[in-house]
């Protein structure tokens, strides 16, 4: 039994009479029981009987003539003209492969120049950025002048010169470390207030490792938060910016609160 398939790819040759009777009976039965190929085969059958229907156009008598006509001219134009050199024949199989490309190449070239000449000024103002967080030598106050301007980048030197006279017993903190971070960087765990007081060695260059916890806090999270500030990078200035030894014991007391977000 033949499927609508099987039937499908002999339908011309069905029409045309070309199947053997074997293929016919099984395509015929196959029709009996399928609407779907009977619709098909129909309409096969109404464009065939109109194609033949269609009258066959005819030539004119001195078609073949016109056509000898025109080929003894071409090829009579072909031996009037010159013979061309081999340059003009590499250049003809070289300009459509490679032309394609260099058209290509040229638009890119032209796109990128423009994009970057539209790009420069951005380009410019962030060099211009990275150059000024690179900057870590700022101008020192003013005589007279006391506290921070809050115009100048904050550096290690201008943070020294400062607290020149505590740094001996206090070392400066490093306002760009981890630890400084961690004073403005939202705890993690329970919002309550919690505080703990913990001891620490501080090193010539401004590292730092926890020595002992005298008061543990009551979120175990925060211990863990400072041990990685004091790991990840030096949590004070180096010991030559502040004047102090190249070694001292530090006490930490942190705090943590909770603060109420109010309307004013």
């Amino acid at each position: 039994m033949m499927t609508c398939k099987d039937t499908q790819k002999v339908v011309s040759s069905y029409l045309d009479g070309e199947l053997s009777r074997v293929e016919r009976a099984s395509v015929d039965a196959h029709l009996r029981q399928c609407p779907v190929c009977r619709l098909r085969i129909e309409e096969m059958r109404v464009v065939v009987r109109g194609l033949a229907s269609v009258a066959r156009p005819v030539s004119s008598p001195d078609l073949a003539a016109s056509i000898n006509r025109a080929l003894m001219i071409e090829r009579a134009a072909r031996y009037a003209q010159p013979a061309r050199p081999i340059s003009s024949h590499i250049v003809g199989w070289v300009r459509p492969r490679l032309m394609p490309y260099t058209v290509g190449a040229f638009a890119s070239l032209l796109l990128f120049v423009g994009i970057m000449s539209a790009l420069r000024p951005q380009l410019a103002a962030l060099h211009h950025l990275a150059d000024a967080s690179r900057v870590h030598i700022v101008s020192p106050l003013a005589p007279g002048e006391i506290g921070y301007d809050v115009t100048r980048p904050v550096s290690l030197e201008g943070y020294a010169a400062t607290r020149t006279s505590f740094a001996v017993e206090s070392p400066s903190l490093n306002p760009r470390g981890a630890l400084a971070a961690l004073a403005w960087t939202p705890s993690s765990g329970r919002p309550d207030d919690d505080d703990m007081i913990v001891v620490a060695d501080v090193y010539g260059n401004g590292s730092a490792s926890l020595a002992a916890v005298v008061e543990p806090p009551r979120n175990p999270r925060m211990l863990d938060e400072l041990q990685d500030a004091l790991r990840k990078n030096p949590a004070f200035v180096p010991a030559s910016l502040d004047r102090r030894p190249q070694t001292m014991r530090v006490v930490f007391v942190l705090q943590k609160m909770k603060v109420e977000e109010r309307s004013f």
